[in-house]
């Protein structure tokens, strides 16, 4: 064992005590041919046709499933940006809530598939993201829920109760 692998490890040595020939031994068996590689493989036209077309259509599969998926994958995201907008009425938070809602929209829009199964799992994570949008909405008290928002002649509804959070009545 020792030996073959020294004659491994020594066959590209230079032998200098030969008068300055020199002479490289190179074995066949034992090349240097990559950990796998094999000599004597040979593939068939009909054996790389039928296997590229099985990696293709498992490659077309991944993609449609990672599409899919997108949506759902960005909604935690977008919860955390929401946060960190707060509930006050400034141009930053409209603007989020606005591409919140838009961007799903104009996804189910444009996209054409012919996989049910990825398109009902696309549109449900995008319907999330819109849901998402409209909660926010709704907690910055950008959607009208009371009478007194639609008529003018309505009373605005009387708080119950008031809490002091920070510098802030809620």
């Amino acid at each position: 064992m020792a030996t073959s692998s020294n004659n491994l490890m020594n066959k590209w040595r230079l032998d200098f005590t030969t008068g300055g020939s020199r002479i490289a031994s190179r074995n066949i068996e034992h090349g240097l041919n990559p950990p796998g590689y094999q000599t004597n493989f040979s593939t068939t036209s009909s054996d790389v046709e039928s296997s590229s077309k099985t990696d293709r259509q498992h490659l077309l599969s991944k993609r449609a499933w990672d599409m899919a998926l997108q949506p759902l994958k960005s909604l935690p995201m977008n919860v955390f940006m929401m946060y960190m907008a707060g509930n006050t009425i400034s141009i930053f938070p409209i603007m989020m809530v606005a591409m919140m809602v838009w961007r799903p929209i104009q996804a189910v829009m444009k996209h054409s598939g012919s996989l049910i199964v990825h398109k009902i799992i696309y549109t449900l994570g995008n319907f999330g993201a819109i849901a998402l949008g409209t909660y926010k909405c709704h907690s910055m008290g950008l959607l009208p829920t009371h009478a007194s928002d639609w008529l003018d002649f309505a009373a605005p509804p009387e708080r119950m109760q008031y809490a002091l959070i920070g510098d802030q009545f809620i």
